[in-house]
């Protein structure tokens, strides 16, 4: 079949049969949904894992490293096959376009090559998301948080600064203050006990911010101060059908959690709901210290693996909260982003070049170039330590990329032989994807320092230049990053046609 399509390639689709594109399409495909469905399978959460309890994935480093191995050995082997036949080496006849078409096929083929992890964790994460949609998603961990509110967890601190006093310590070291730590919470002007159930915090998920978190806890001891025990009775029972859907394990129903641990108005005796069956218990000095258990919310378990406190009371919040922090970060943090993308778009970028330039040169001019350029680094970089600015290295780049660029057209329009045209037009390819930044960057710096951005303090720089904070936020570096990606093709439009004209030019 393969020998079919090439045939047919080789007759009606020159360019497409030279490149091999097609059979590494065929294979790199095939490896894409291999690595997807691995990382599919080994998406799958384990409802019974938490956070301090769950199976390492060791292999997942040796997955990685054979995928690397495997790309690159993709890599070699195209190679081999592509620069077996060379077009330009055998005066075969090229429109002003060709050059530039097949730049975009190795751009392709590269990316194909580059991008196999990124299908394992696209897998990986699709399985994740597979569970719940995100809406649904959302819903479940709003319900979880609320019910954490009354599962053992941490409480809120709060500290009377009015009564702080300074104390005074020994010469050349600096004042110290001591704070009291306050023994009551203030909610809607009334006083509760520190230690009472307002004072409680949530476990909070990725998708829930700090402001939500505030809301979420605001509109818990709402209900507790106004009585709603219908409403803190819901929120039990929703949480317990989620625990009951994956097989989880508790020890009370709704009805008895809420027995537990309503005591209004005060809520100040309630009983501690343990977040999973067992807790290791530590022994201090050797000794059981057993006045410490409060035996009517726990009883100590000797065990072959060490000494457990089993709880009397308790809900699967450590398992539940590890499961759906994972399907949280599925969506609000996932491992394959926009960044990712960029990330293998770069690569690919890179690849794509390096074989241009030996595709449209020689391997001896390649191998000089890369030479060259190693040296040239190490002496920028050594004046560049000696100076102790980036300015220096990145001006450096800079005069390479003219200087080669200036050759290349100057060689061109004399016509009188290539002489080192052939190393300089790889410099130029090789440090072409730079170029737009390093341009940005030094205005950006220029621009600053002129206005007197770089004099302005703190916030004062974003409200009297904000232009110029907009253009080093994060997000607008991000798109012009991308924006970079088109700039190059637009050059590369460009140069692949000076390249067409300048191989025509005799060595000498």
């Amino acid at each position: 079949m393969f020998r079919k399509i090439q045939k047919n390639l080789l007759i009606n689709h020159p360019l497409l049969w030279n490149s091999k594109i097609v059979p590494l399409t065929f294979f790199a495909v095939v490896f894409h949904i291999i690595f997807f469905l691995i990382g599919y399978v080994r998406g799958t959460i384990d409802f019974t894992e938490t956070d301090t309890n769950y199976s390492f994935d060791a292999s997942e480093g040796t997955l990685i490293f054979f995928s690397v191995l495997i790309s690159i050995l993709s890599l070699i082997i195209w190679c081999v096959y592509y620069f077996k036949n060379n077009a330009l080496k055998s005066f075969y006849p090229k429109n002003n376009f060709s050059l530039f078409k097949e730049w975009l096929l190795i751009f392709f083929g590269s990316l194909l090559i580059v991008t196999f992890l990124v299908s394992y964790f696209y897998g990986k994460e699709t399985r994740v998301r597979s569970y719940f949609t995100e809406n649904e998603a959302r819903k479940r961990t709003e319900i979880l948080s609320l019910g954490s509110f009354f599962v053992n967890g941490s409480y809120s601190y709060y500290y009377d600064n009015d009564v702080a006093e300074v104390v005074e310590t020994e010469p050349n070291v600096d004042d110290t203050i001591r704070v009291n730590q306050k023994n009551y919470i203030l909610y809607k002007g009334k006083k509760y006990s520190a230690n009472s159930l307002l004072n409680k915090n949530i476990n909070s998920y990725s998708f829930i911010d700090a402001k939500k978190d505030s809301i979420y806890v605001d509109r818990i001891k709402n209900l507790l101060v106004t009585n709603q025990k219908d409403s803190i009775q819901k929120i039990f029972k929703n949480y317990l059908a989620i625990a009951k859907e994956h097989n989880l394990k508790s020890s009370i129903d709704d009805k008895k959690w809420l027995q537990l641990i309503y005591d209004y108005p005060t809520f100040e005796n309630y009983k501690t709901i343990g977040s999973e069956e067992k807790d290791v218990y530590y022994l201090e000095n050797n000794d059981y210290d057993k006045s410490k258990i409060d035996t009517t919310e726990q009883y100590l378990v000797q065990e072959k693996e060490g000494n457990f406190l089993y709880n009397r009371f308790y809900v699967p919040e450590k398992q539940l909260h590890h499961a759906y922090q994972k399907i949280s970060n599925s969506y609000t943090n996932p491992t394959i982003s926009w960044e990712s993308y960029l990330i293998a778009l770069y690569v690919a970028l890179g690849v794509s070049l390096l074989l241009f330039s030996f595709r449209v040169t020689s391997g001896k001019n390649w191998l000089i170039t890369l030479v060259s350029l190693g040296v040239l680094n190490i002496l920028i970089g050594i004046i560049t330590a000696i100076f102790g600015s980036e300015y220096v290295y990145l001006s450096g780049i800079l005069i390479i990329f003219t200087f080669s660029f200036l050759y290349f057209i100057t060689t061109i329009s004399a016509q009188k032989g290539k002489g080192i045209s052939g190393i300089t037009i790889n410099a130029m390819l090789w440090i072409l994807p730079a170029f737009a930044p390093i341009m940005y960057f030094f205005i950006l710096e220029i621009t600053k320092k002129i206005s007197g951005y770089n004099n302005a303090v703190g916030l004062s720089r974003d409200i009297l230049y904000p232009k110029i904070t907009f253009l080093q936020d994060s997000g607008f570096l991000f798109f012009l990053t991308y924006l970079n990606l088109l700039f190059v093709v637009i050059i590369m439009l460009y140069l692949s046609k000076k390249i067409k004209q300048w191989r025509g030019i005799a060595e000498n």
